[in-house]
């Protein structure tokens, strides 16, 4: 009895000096700078984001045929709201999601929009995001500001994915558009995904994958 105690005694300690040292380290890097700092190029490899602010027809079951590592989804908040079952979906898949915003140029997309929004997704995922993003890709410093002040990561792509124009980069942070105006061809991505080795943006950023807890059954 007591030799096990002393086993389990040594394996806290363990994790205490190894484990948690590495979590704050892991904060730490998020915070890169001491002023909000705007991601939008990494340096290990290819990332995807998919920006959803419409449910195309196929959308749900592409959902279902993504294998890790997945893309990052940028979700905006009235489609979360209005879109309960595939945001479970995305929950159950342990798919990694960011809030998508309005349009940040001139300061459309107001501070009491983005904290409206940010109540919704807190909503329905029960955390606040990792990353935000405008859909303009431009960040207002008061914008700016604020999100930073929310402990949450300020996102724009390197590039915008088109089958036409379409070249693989290094460090590059690519976004796919799914919004009402889009026309998505779900078996194209699909084998671009395939294809091409992306990583998640963690990982292309800072060289490491934050690991999150899956839900359970």
């Amino acid at each position: 009895m007591i030799r096990k105690l002393l086993v389990t005694v040594t394996l806290v300690v363990i994790a205490t000096l190894f484990v948690y040292p590495q979590r704050d380290s892991i904060i730490s890097v998020f915070r890169i700078t001491e002023d909000p700092l705007v991601i939008s190029k990494g340096n290990y490899g290819q990332s995807l984001i998919v920006e959803v602010s419409f449910s195309h027809e196929g959308f749900q079951e592409w959902l279902q045929t993504l294998k890790q590592p997945y893309p990052l989804l940028m979700l905006d908040a009235d489609w979360i709201a209005r879109s309960p079952k595939i945001v479970e979906l995305i929950r159950k898949n342990n798919i990694p999601t960011g809030l998508l915003g309005g349009k940040g140029a001139k300061e459309s997309y107001s501070i009491d929009h983005f904290k409206k929004d940010l109540k919704i997704y807190e909503k329905y995922f029960k955390n606040k995001p990792l990353w935000f993003m405008t859909t303009d890709y431009e960040f207002p410093e008061k914008l700016k500001q604020t999100v930073y002040k929310e402990e949450i990561n300020l996102l724009s792509p390197s590039s915008i994915y088109s089958k036409e124009t379409y070249k693989k980069a290094n460090g590059q942070i690519m976004t796919l558009k799914l919004h009402e105006k889009s026309k998505p061809n779900f078996e194209e991505y699909s084998k671009l995904i395939e294809s091409e080795k992306f990583i998640s943006i963690e990982e292309n950023v800072f060289g490491y994958t934050i690991k999150t807890k899956k839900m359970p059954e």
